[in-house]
């Protein structure tokens, strides 16, 4: 046949048997175009309408071939939706065994339209299905069940799913599953199904791998299924104890606060009295879920591994004036950040005349740094806080407000039902414009405490301060109700904050509803994209703002590529600035779980002309890149650190500080120039204070938590921190509101390996670390000035003088 094709040099005479009247003639003419299609088929295309004439003849008994024809024909056309109706029709006769680049790109567009069919639950044509059933077929032949378990979760199609599992290496497919596709799921509904059956295949194994049917459960908020397993572990061998305190402890770093103290509240002992196994174990079991055991941890490491170069601090206070709302506040954050969760609040009490000059504002974010600093010391957070708290020696409102924002930072996602009860009770104390500040303070702080477990009596509380329409109260509250209901989608507390934010006048509270917005959306993907098409559809750019926090919050982690081009899109098409730099800035979020593609994205937006949108990349590469101290982040930034408009400067310091937190000069020279760069701008004698405020911040980042902590807004696992996802959305919009800078402590995560015994105590052990000590080394201190001494400079001697002094030599020559 390959001899008869290179004697070809034309169609014509093959396609002229088309139109014979007799059908074996017309057989052959199809089975010869057939077989010439790849290299005549611009010829052939002319005379496709032939060819479909044929097909959609019935009594024609070669029309499957007719259709193989024409789809080969459309294929070379770029037409892939006739081409794959006719390799439909074509039936058999269209073979995927085939490794043509033909039936390879037929099969794969087949393949995307069975699941944008399954997607969207539309009717799916039976010849369809069978190709792809077919492909299956093949797939578990060849076993390949990676390949067919991805398939079969775009899909839809559990059966498949299901088999697959069975068929190959179940417990590392269901590891497979767990960890790379499931939280890729777009439908939270398929995404539970998918949960529902991988939890189902891990308790009928031999072996039931406990840790991952709990970490299952707690996505399927299953609190009673969870609790019996872990009181069933810890009626159990010692081997078994010991991984029930490895589950509690997974599930307080990963579950929401509502589904731990759901569980521990089921292992509480029986109300009957009767004894039950496992009774100690249980309690240290509630401990763990109720996260004091894991906090008590951390602040031990962090007290007694603190780092804090204090000649830092005290230089960086000494040159920004303090008079200075903005100065002052910068010092507060950066000593905030520097001493997170150290419990060491030295620098106040050694700088009593730089904190007396604290005003107003900066009064309130001076208090509330105690809350990053001593965050989770929860067993003394109220003696820490008395003599700030309304009943305590206090006489300003402003520092009553961030003493209870500061508690709130202090339970931040571990708030008890006092802390919580308190807060509200606060709400209804200060009601009136007299106690609008205090309002303010004591909603974030409640926002923080209950933290994705808000009930309906936090909402309430919170949504009656919104009501009073003030704009300092009002602004806290919105941001408090987007925390205490993360996740929910609550359909009926998005109409109301969505309708006041229509009522309203003040653009403070129109704001914070669009961040509280996207903060109830968090993690719900395809279930936010009704309330993201109602918000940019808002001639309010305010309105439009809360959609792209919504689209950031919703796909979280994700890396979703419809988010991704809808947040482009706004970034390059709005007419805000707002809205372009948030729209960059969400990427950061979306993209969080591949920081390496991140750099490549904002490139060219790094470079765009207008400023809000350089900012925004800055951003974006920080909230990525945190902590891994990317070298493509870091040569996107530096020039950014340079740029000629002062807030690009500030948030590429920050950004930077984000990227290298945790970094030294043995893993990367560049840190220390960096450091360089940050004191040079505070250094600066006619720097811009928006710079200095952004290097001092950066600062306090870098060496945030005694040089102890790094960012994550995943946990170990990989699973997505509710709380540290928040805290950098709320951090962003210091751009606004300087006090909420105080919520990235939320996003820091001590680094250490802690382990611990069967009573909770820490072991003497070593650990046995291949990479070179200096890697792990503390950066050098900063050197104090030396004081030079005094150089000798000779004796000025007059022209008259050494006159005057000749002469007199003169004169006693002569004399001799």
């Amino acid at each position: 046949m390959s001899g008869q094709v290179q004697t070809l040099t034309s169609a014509s005479g093959l396609l002229s048997l088309l139109d014979e009247e007799e059908r074996e003639l017309q057989y052959y003419g199809l089975t010869q175009l057939e077989a010439v299609a790849d290299v005549f088929w611009t010829e052939i295309s002319d005379s496709i309408t032939k060819i479909e004439v044929l097909y959609e003849d019935e009594s024609f008994e070669h029309r499957k071939l007719a259709g193989l024809v024409a789809s080969k024909i459309y294929f070379h056309l770029g037409e892939f939706d006739d081409a794959l109706n006719f390799a439909l029709g074509a039936g058999d006769l269209f073979r995927l065994e085939d490794t043509s680049a033909y039936v390879q790109t037929v099969v794969n567009h087949a393949i995307d339209k069975y699941i944008e069919l399954k997607s969207d639950e539309a009717e799916v044509d039976g010849r369809l299905e069978a190709v792809v059933e077919r492909m299956v077929e093949r797939c578990f032949e060849a076993k390949d069940y990676a390949q067919v378990v991805g398939l079969s979760i775009e899909a839809r199609r559990l059966d498949i799913l299901e088999r697959a599992l069975a068929s190959g290496d179940t417990k590392s497919l269901l590891a497979y599953v767990q960890r790379d596709c499931i939280d890729l799921i777009g439908s939270v509904k398929v995404q539970r199904q998918v949960q529902e059956l991988v939890v189902k295949v891990l308790m009928q194994l031999e072996e039931p791998d406990y840790e991952a049917i709990c970490a299952g459960l707690s996505k399927l908020s299953s609190a009673e299924t969870t609790a019996g397993i872990l009181r069933h572990l810890a009626e159990g061998d010692e081997a078994k104890v010991l991984s029930a305190y490895q589950i509690a402890f997974d599930l307080n770093a990963s579950a929401s606060q509502e589904f731990t103290k759901a569980v521990a509240a089921a292992l509480e002992p029986r109300e009957d009295g009767m004894a039950e196994g496992g009774g100690a174990a249980l309690g240290r079991i509630r401990a763990i879920l109720g996260g004091g055991e894991t906090l008590r941890l951390h602040l031990e490491f962090l007290f007694r591994n603190n780092r804090t170069d204090m000649r830092i601090l005290n230089h960086t206070c000494k040159l920004l004036d303090s008079r200075h709302s903005l100065a002052h506040s910068a010092v507060s954050l950066a000593n905030a950040f520097m001493h997170a969760g150290t419990t060491v609040d030295s620098f106040l009490r050694d700088n009593l005349e730089w904190l007396s000059r604290a005003s107003n504002w900066s009064k309130f974010t001076a208090t509330a740094a105690l809350g990053v600093i001593h965050r989770g010391h929860v067993r003394h957070g109220f003696r820490l806080l008395q003599p700030y708290l309304p009943e305590g020696a206090s006489v300003s409102p402003y520092s009553e407000g961030g003493a209870l924002f500061a508690l709130g930072l202090i339970h931040a996602s571990h708030g008890t039902d006092r802390v919580v009860a308190y807060l509200r009770d606060a709400l209804v104390q200060f009601a009136g414009a007299a106690g609008e500040v205090v309002q303010h303070g004591a909603c974030l702080g409640l926002g923080a405490a209950a933290l994705g477990a808000g009930g309906a009596d936090v909402a309430q509380a919170l949504l009656g301060v919104l009501y009073a329409d003030s704009a300092v109260a009002g602004e806290a509250a919105a941001l408090g109700l987007g925390l205490a209901l993360m996740g929910s989608n609550d359909a009926r507390a998005l109409d109301e904050m969505l309708a006041y934010a229509r009522e309203t006048e003040h653009e403070k509270i129109i704001r914070a509803l669009a961040v509280g917005v996207g903060l109830v959306a968090f993690g719900r993907k395809q279930d936010a994209d009704a309330l993201v098409a109602r918000l940019l559809q808002a001639d309010d750019a305010l309105l439009r703002l809360g959609a792209v926090h919504a689209l950031a919050m919703a796909y979280c982690g994700t890396g979703d590529n419809g988010a991704i081009r809808r947040l482009l899109h706004l970034a390059v098409s709005d007419v805000k600035d707002d809205v372009r730099r948030a729209a960059v800035a969400g990427l950061g979020f979306v993209m969080l779980r591949s920081p390496e593609h991140v750099p490549r994205m904002v490139e060219l937006l790094s470079q765009s002309f207008n400023p809000h949108v350089r900012a925004g990349a800055a951003l974006a590469l920080g909230i990525a890149c945190a902590g891994s101290g990317a070298a493509a982040a870091v040569a996107i930034l530096e020039p950014l650190a340079r740029d000629a408009v002062d807030f690009v400067v500030e948030a590429a310091v920050i950004a930077l500080a984000f990227v290298l937190i945790q970094q030294n000069d043995a893993y990367d020279p560049k840190v220390a120039d960096v450091r360089k760069r940050f004191a040079a701008l505070i250094d600066a004698k006619h720097g811009e204070g928006v710079t200095k405020f952004g290097a001092a911040v950066a600062q306090g980042i870098i060496d945030a938590g005694g040089r102890n902590v790094t960012i994550a807004l995943a946990s170990a696992d990989g699973q997505l921190d509710m709380a540290a996802c928040a805290g950098m959305l709320l951090f962003t919009q210091f751009w606004y509101w300087f006090p909420l800078a105080h919520f990235l402590a939320l996003a820091f995560k001590p680094t250490a390996l802690i382990a611990v015994t069967r009573d909770l105590r820490l072991p003497s052990l070593d650990a046995v670390c291949v990479a070179r000590r200096s890697l792990f080394a503390y950066p050098a201190a900063l050197e104090p000035p030396t004081a030079a001494a005094p150089a000798k400079i000779a004796t000025a001697v007059l022209s008259t003088t050494a006159r005057a002094r000749r002469g007199a030599k003169k004169g006693e020559d002569a004399m001799d």
